[in-house]
């Protein structure tokens, strides 16, 4: 117990004093919010969501719902009215276009209605999704000839919060900070090897059990602090509030440190070099910086490209991350994020625990 007290605390002495390592979990993560908090935090808005319920299923209906999705202002997503109501009220969507069923026999009898609700905190959001939806109805309003109007729009407002850019930015920069101040221990252990620590160690009664959790320990508390400074400052600084449960936020914290940790640790298992620890860290961490939602949605990417994303352990890092601070959630609903991390972790240490060496 002694020997993995001493190695904890001398492993946090020397990730405080690596102002590399720093400087790249934390610094880049709060550059990225000053500026986009700066640029977009009070402004900014995310491209125009609408959900559509069709529960008539008719032609009419399918008709109505293509032309939406060809209207360029729009991102249009449909589902279930339960669904996209609470993505409504979450900030998800801008409004939520309902067909009733019946929809397509009304409209051939000459007069139907489509209920649209809107988020009455964002009137200019909710005013672009109400010019879009009415230009789509004026449209199969002409085929009446001069006659009534075919389609009538019923209104309700809905109060959802106010997502700004910087709320939904600051989940994404977390666990971008996770994966930065974790996924490097690879080459930690790299530069271990070259510079004979790992070789001294070998010949002494520590296992490498103790070497391994003592590292896990002190990277672990690295991320919790310095998760809690990114957290602090966005809070402080940008109003950025945490909606949901703090302990699943802990958990979403603690989980995906770890699962980076144990991926970080299967790289420095494999890599012979240090050049080698490098470039798997780039080939690695870029990617996932990108793909995985941290700066922007990745909803719209090309098909071919959703297989990567899905795969990649940030991706439901963040997903998890936003979803406590953003809407609100619990265990409960990110236990399906939680899950693939601890997936991500227990294969990672699996590989890192067989392919691990002393020199």
């Amino acid at each position: 117990m002694k020997a993995f007290t001493a190695m904890v605390r001398a492993g946090i002495t020397m990730l405080r004093r690596d102002r590399t390592l720093l400087i790249t979990s934390l610094g880049l993560p709060l550059i990225s919010i000053f500026v986009f908090g700066w640029l977009f935090g009070s402004s900014g808005a995310q491209k125009l969501a609408l959900g559509v319920v069709d529960e008539d299923h008719s032609t009419a209906t399918a008709q109505l719902v293509t032309q939406l999705q060809r209207t360029g202002a729009l991102n249009v997503s449909a589902g279930t009215r339960e669904a996209e109501l609470r993505a409504l009220r979450e900030g998800h969507r801008g409004s939520v276009l309902v067909l009733d069923a019946g929809f397509g026999a009304a409209l051939a009898q000459g007069h139907a209605a489509v209920r649209v609700y809107y988020d009455q905190s964002s009137p200019i959001v909710a005013a672009t999704a109400r010019m879009a939806v009415q230009s789509i109805v004026a449209g199969l309003n002409q085929q009446a000839s001069g006659q009534a109007p075919l389609v009538s729009i019923s209104e309700e407002a809905i109060s959802a919060r106010d997502l700004r850019q910087i709320d939904w930015l600051t989940p994404g920069m977390l666990g971008m900070l996770l994966m930065y101040a974790n996924l490097n221990v690879g080459g930690q252990l790299v530069q271990w090897r070259k510079q004979g620590i790992m070789r001294r160690l070998a010949v002494t009664p520590l296992r490498p059990s103790v070497l391994i959790a003592s590292q896990v320990l002190s990277r672990l508390v690295l991320s919790l602090a310095q998760g809690a400074a990114l957290i602090a400052v966005a809070m402080v600084v940008f109003q950025v509030r945490v909606t949901g449960s703090w302990a699943a936020l802990v958990a979403a914290v603690a989980l995906g440190s770890l699962a980076m940790l144990a991926l970080g640790f299967v790289v420095g298992s494999f890599a012979k070099d240090a050049a080698v620890a490098q470039a798997a860290f780039f080939l690695i961490s870029f990617p996932m910086m990108f793909l995985s939602g941290s700066y922007f949605p990745t909803e719209g990417a090309p098909a071919f490209l959703t297989p990567v994303i899905k795969a990649l352990p940030l991706t439901y890092l963040n997903d998890a991350l936003r979803q406590v601070i953003t809407t609100g959630a619990n265990f409960a609903i990110i236990q399906s994020d939680l899950l693939v991390l601890l997936a991500w972790l227990i294969v990672a240490t699996l590989l890192a625990a067989r392919a691990f060496r002393w020199s």
